[in-house]
């Protein structure tokens, strides 16, 4: 008996709505030795000429399979699958069958010839049971396939000798539609020389992947292969890799993500036109649109270009003075949002680019191209927009902020600052403190206040000149800009807290230190700095005398310098926390993927994440069929489970859909986030908690990497100009 064989084929929809007048051929690739058929194109023998040769066949199949992604070439080569006959009667269906499963008993799963029939009484007879449908329309070899004309009979004659051919007939059935679809069943199939007339056929129909629709992914959304060190394996993983494996069905879904692109080149190399409406006036009226309008933005663009250039050469030719320094520590978040900007602002027509060859070909990584390219221009319109939103709001209440500042500045100073180390010179909570050392630390904290509120009584005169500023700041350069000078304001307007809080948390830390050492003299034990351990010592009596000495009135100190740390750095944690949330809120703005998310919300089909199975029941306007896979409802990614046909003489035959989870919006935003987050759970752990018991200070900043960070570019005028114009009418395509 003829070897029974199971096999997958991957049908696209669009074959699915109109039943064939005439047969056509069937374009893809044979995946995993044959048993993954991906048709990509279907193409009418009425419309192909029946002058082609097997030499233009084969530079068809040449043609496209050179214009595949490289790792597609690798897994499988592009060729002629086989054809789809066009559609008949039942009766002639099961007449054929017969007569075919008579061939197949007869040679006993042999080869067949495929030279067409010769006037004997076998061959009348077999043509005679073929139905008036067959012997009118059809010529046929003894294994049963229709005859082409010239070149592709020799293709086919080629291919079911020496590699795979399939021949498939249409029915009309019921799938998952309101109306009855007609869908392709087997018929006989050619691998490598054997003539296979029973074969389970599991049906998966594909919706075929477009630009900016959707397309197909194994893998969840953001999902990256780890590189592991190699280690060794126990017995059980090498017993895992004994047994059978799935199939490679990473090459199957890249297959399918190319469909399109394979399609079209096809058909453009076989010069086949599908209806067209004719409105040449109407694309040369909006072709002549689009071109002014990428000459207006690459002027505006030119522009920008020239000053920011002037900017950044007058800010290097004073970089090597002691005041521009000076001035760049000091506003160094600032100077930093500014240098991101506007390399944001410089490097745009560079992401509008097309991303290479490769990525139009597969959907996946043109979707995902696409998503780059336009990661730079959205988060540059949102900042600027929020930014002239906020500063608007800044602009027209100035002068009413400005009066609310300085009341919160006063308040500050006299209800908190003053307040507060005045009652730390008394007795504060009831704590008996060193009267001269409290009074010490209070006089110095009270002048540097003191020295502080007058420099800010001439300031707060500038107040409003400021806040006039700051709203221009974010109308010109976004959001980010103006939240990075709040935060140098701020650390400049709370110097005097950090200057008393780096004084006192030295006293406080080398007091702290200096216990800690005198205490492990007390106990014989020495800090061995080499090897990060206490190492026993013997102290001499001179020591332990002087040590006795000095212990006492540092210990019996600590409490008053304890209480005066512990209100700076109260005071000192409280601007770093809010400094680092509005740092925070800057490297959300700078990674927030705004294009992702506006597109996850209009199309979610572009965030694939795994795939399942739909399975539908299956009718046949005749009747349902045998041995078919019927169920209803979803089904998970189960191979072995949708294969399962059973063993008798009837073919198997399964119906499934192939449809897409999609990626949740946190899975799209999160691996942008991850960086932020990570720095503030270091930034708030429990090293950071140990360090401000220590003496230590909390950083004012997270120290983020925002993205994207490019050098400078230094181009020409004339040259940004024609990059911008390109840029722009690249975006026509998509």
């Amino acid at each position: 008996m003829t070897e029974r064989k199971q096999c997958r084929l991957w049908w696209p929809e669009w074959l699915l709505s109109s039943e064939p007048s005439f047969g056509f051929l069937l374009f893809g690739w044979f995946m995993n030795a044959g048993e993954d058929l991906v048709v990509a194109a279907a193409v009418s023998l009425s419309e192909i000429s029946p002058c082609l040769q097997q030499s233009e066949v084969q530079e068809l199949l040449r043609y496209v399979n050179r214009r595949m992604p490289l790792p597609l070439q690798e897994s499988s080569t592009f060729t002629l699958l086989g054809q789809c006959i066009a559609s008949c009667s039942e009766g002639d269906l099961k007449m054929e069958r017969q007569n075919l499963d008579d061939l197949s008993q007869r040679n006993d799963g042999q080869e067949h010839c495929n030279e067409p029939e010769q006037s004997s009484p076998s061959g009348k007879a077999v043509r005679s049971s073929l139905g008036t449908a067959f012997a009118e329309n059809y010529r046929k070899s003894k294994c049963g396939c229709k005859k082409l004309d010239q070149g592709l009979e020799l293709f086919r004659q080629s291919s079911t000798r020496c590699g795979t051919w399939i021949q498939l007939i249409p029915q009309t059935q019921r799938i998952m539609f309101k109306e009855n679809r007609w869908a392709p069943k087997f018929h006989h199939m050619h691998i490598s020389g054997q003539w296979l007339p029973i074969c389970d056929v599991h049906l998966i129909a594909y919706k075929p992947p477009l630009f900016g629709s959707h397309h197909f992914s194994l893998n969840s959304w953001g999902f990256e292969k780890e590189v592991r060190a190699p280690f060794n394996r126990p017995n059980w993983v090498a017993r895992l890799y004994k047994k059978s494996l799935l199939p490679d069905m990473d090459s199957v879904v890249l297959a399918i993500n190319c469909t399109n692109a394979a399609k079209v080149h096809s058909e453009r190399y076989l010069s086949i036109k599908g209806p067209q409406i004719h409105f040449r006036r109407i694309c040369m009226l909006l072709s002549m649109i689009w071109h002014i309008v990428a000459a207006l933005v690459a002027s505006v663009s030119s522009v920008v270009y020239i000053i920011l250039q002037v900017f950044h050469r007058s800010l290097a030719y004073g970089s090597q003075r002691f005041f521009f320094r000076f001035l760049k520590e000091i506003l160094r978040h600032t100077f930093q949002n500014i240098h991101i900007r506007s390399c944001q602002l410089l490097y745009w027509p560079v992401f509008l680019q097309t991303y290479g060859f490769s990525s139009s070909l597969n959907m996946e990584y043109s979707h995902k191209a696409s998503l780059k390219k336009h990661f730079i221009w959205s988060n540059v319109v949102v900042d600027l927009l929020l930014g002239n939103i906020i500063g608007l709001i800044l602009f027209a209440n100035a002068k009413a902020l400005s009066f609310k500042i300085m009341l919160i500045n006063r308040n500050v100073t006299d209800n908190l600052l003053r307040s507060g180390f005045a009652w730390l010179m008394g007795v504060p909570a009831g704590f008996k403190l060193n009267t001269e050392l409290a009074e010490l630390l209070g006089m110095v904290s009270l002048n540097a206040i003191q020295a502080f509120s007058t420099f800010w009584f001439i300031a707060s005169s500038f107040l409003k000149y400021f806040i006039n500023g700051l709203s221009l700041f974010g109308i010109v350069m976004g959001l980010t800009v103006q939240a990075a000078l709040c935060i140098d304001m701020l650390k400049l307007a709370t110097l005097h807290i950090s200057m008393l809080h780096q004084l006192i948390s030295v006293i406080y830390m080398q007091q702290i230190k200096a216990v800690a050492s005198l205490w492990r003299l007390f106990r014989g034990r020495k800090w061995n700095p080499l090897r990060q351990r206490l190492d026993s010592y013997d102290y001499t009596v001179e020591q332990h005398v002087v040590g006795s000495l000095v212990f006492t009135p540092l210990l019996l100190l600590l409490p008053t310098t304890s209480v005066f740390y512990i209100f700076i750095a109260m005071l000192s944690t409280s601007i770093s926390f809010i400094c680092i949330i509005m740092e925070i809120a800057i490297s959300i703005l700078h990674e927030t993927p705004y294009f992702e998310i506006l597109l996850w919300i209009m199309r979610r089909r572009r965030f694939p994440s795994g795939l399942w199975f739909q399975i539908p029941a299956l009718s046949s306007a005749h009747g349902s069929i045998s041995g078919g896979l019927q169920h209803e409802g979803h089904s998970t990614f189960d191979l072995s489970m949708l294969m399962s046909f059973d063993t008798s003489g009837e073919p198997g035959y399964a119906v499934s859909i192939v449809q897409s989870n999609f990626a949740t919006l946190g899975q799209v935003i999160s691996p942008y986030y991850r960086n932020v987050l990570q720095g503030f759970s270091l930034l708030f752990g429990k090293s950071s908690l140990h360090g401000i018991l220590m003496g230590q200070r909390i950083p004012l900043t997270l120290g983020a990497r925002f993205h994207p960070a490019f050098p400078w570019m230094h181009i020409g005028c004339g040259e940004y100009w024609k990059l911008c114009y390109s840029s722009v009418l690249a975006c026509r395509s998509e």
